[in-house]
């Protein structure tokens, strides 16, 4: 039985650790079709936005969503368009990838 039970976890945890680096790939592909073309991550990108490779050392997952979401409620004159019709999937896989450049 308890071999039983380790063994449902192990498997919980390396689908859960697959689900988790799917949605980091999905992330990054959203990333390089939406946002690359103005933003940089470690060197690599456009440069008409800000770099964003430390992007979650300055924001929290909440406030990186409001920028995507709505980008001129904290700055009137950005140039970003609203991301808030991204497909639920893209969005969770763009923040995950977002939430880890660190």
């Amino acid at each position: 039985m308890k071999r039983t039970v380790v063994m449902l976890a192990a498997f919980a945890a390396m689908a859960f650790l697959a689900a988790a680096a799917q949605a980091a790939v999905k992330g990054e592909e959203v990333f390089k079709s939406r946002c690359a073309m103005c933003h940089s991550v470690k060197g690599k990108g456009g440069s008409l936005g800000p770099d964003l490779t430390k992007i979650s050392s300055r924001l929290r997952e909440n406030d990186i969503r409001m920028k995507l979401e709505n980008p001129k409620k904290g700055n009137p004159s950005s140039m970003m368009p609203s991301f808030s019709t991204l497909s639920k999937d893209d969005m969770t896989g763009l923040l995950g990838y977002l939430k880890n450049l660190k």
